[in-house]
């Protein structure tokens, strides 16, 4: 049985995006790149909200016309499109972003069970809640940006249940942003 994790930006008062909806507060880092490369080499596929896939699937499809495109995007476009892509919704995956797929949050298990490699979470505060609620998350990993963004979506539900976490690693990067892996108990 494979295992899932969470992995998602967020800034210091636990946003992923700021009051308008926006992600522009992150630095970008080519630091973090290979980091990022290396958690799609391992991975056998990924899960997003709904609204995350389709607002991904306007940009990875054609990223690799990207101008100054760097080696690392390269390698995260072409895995990006060829890995599967699961759609945390209710109904059906409309975006057309190919190897897409919609799925509900009992088709986690079934998923993590027929994997050989882990399963990423890579986007979508709900998508995030509903898993983690569901028991289904079996590490966090944070990037956590130096910013405060003073409000905005917030990564975890204030309304959730206590749970004990350890954390496993702890990196930094030069942008100022940190790596924090966390097992879940």
């Amino acid at each position: 049985m494979s295992e899932l994790f969470l992995q998602i930006a967020v800034s210091l008062d636990g946003c992923i995006e700021d009051a308008n909806g926006d992600i522009d507060w992150m630095v970008f880092d080519a630091s973090v790149d290979p980091y990022a490369t290396q958690t799609l080499e391992s991975i056998d596929g990924m899960i997003f909200g709904r609204k995350a896939h389709a607002l991904l699937a306007t940009f990875w499809p054609g990223a690799v016309e990207t101008e100054g495109a760097t080696p690392q995007l390269l390698a995260q476009t072409r895995l990006m499109n060829a890995l599967p892509k699961y759609v945390l919704t209710h109904g059906e995956e409309t975006t057309g972003w190919a190897n897409s797929h919609a799925i509900g949050v009992g088709d986690v298990s079934r998923l993590k069970r027929e994997a050989a490699r882990p399963i990423a979470v890579f986007a979508g505060a709900g998508a995030a809640q509903s898993l983690l609620a569901a028991d289904e998350i079996d590490e966090i990993r944070l990037i956590r940006y130096p910013v405060l963004l003073g409000g905005g979506t917030p990564l975890f539900d204030q309304g959730g249940r206590r749970q004990q976490l350890e954390l496993v690693e702890s990196r930094s990067f030069p942008s100022g942003a940190t790596l924090q892996r966390f097992r879940t108990a």
